[in-house]
């Protein structure tokens, strides 16, 4: 996890509430129908959009300081904090070992053999958390697989 820092602006709309807009994070927008929502929307949309560029390894571009404030606006600086998995619900294997009960070497075999369903987030295995739940909820006979199982996979 990243602590980043940011500047917004906020621009008072026509019909009350504000518009944000995030100058160095191209497309990065949000509004609030008052100046504390509008805050805290900014925070979420920052923390969201930072988390897709950590998610699918694009660069962070660097945050600029300075900004004029729009006629009748303000600028405003957030820090917020923002990993890869923000946006998506994932644990790493050690993580998933720790909720199966099994060794981080089991986990690794699971994934292999499709239990469960992993990726690689900024260069890191993730495991997706719902096939780590369906799994925690699958019935599991203790003893080796019966010879016709076997047979079938």
């Amino acid at each position: 996890m990243a602590r980043f820092l940011y500047e917004v602006e906020l621009r008072p709309d026509a019909g009350g509430g504000y518009s944000v807009r995030v100058p160095d994070l191209d497309g990065c927008y949000s509004q609030g129908s008052t100046l504390n929502e509008a805050l805290e929307m900014a925070a979420d949309a920052l923390v969201t959009y930072v988390a897709a560029l950590l998610t699918y390894g694009d660069p962070i571009p660097s945050p600029v300081f300075g900004h004029q404030a729009p006629e009748g606006g303000k600028v405003v600086a957030i820090s917020f904090e923002a990993y890869a998995s923000y946006i998506i619900d994932a644990v790493s294997p050690s993580e998933a070992a720790s909720i199966l009960g099994v060794s981080r070497g089991r986990v690794s075999q699971m994934i292999k053999t499709g239990v469960l369903d992993a990726y690689k987030i900024a260069g890191e295995t993730r495991v997706d958390l719902a096939s780590v739940k369906a799994r925690l909820s699958a019935p599991r006979r203790a003893g080796r697989p019966r010879k016709e199982l076997v047979a079938s996979l």
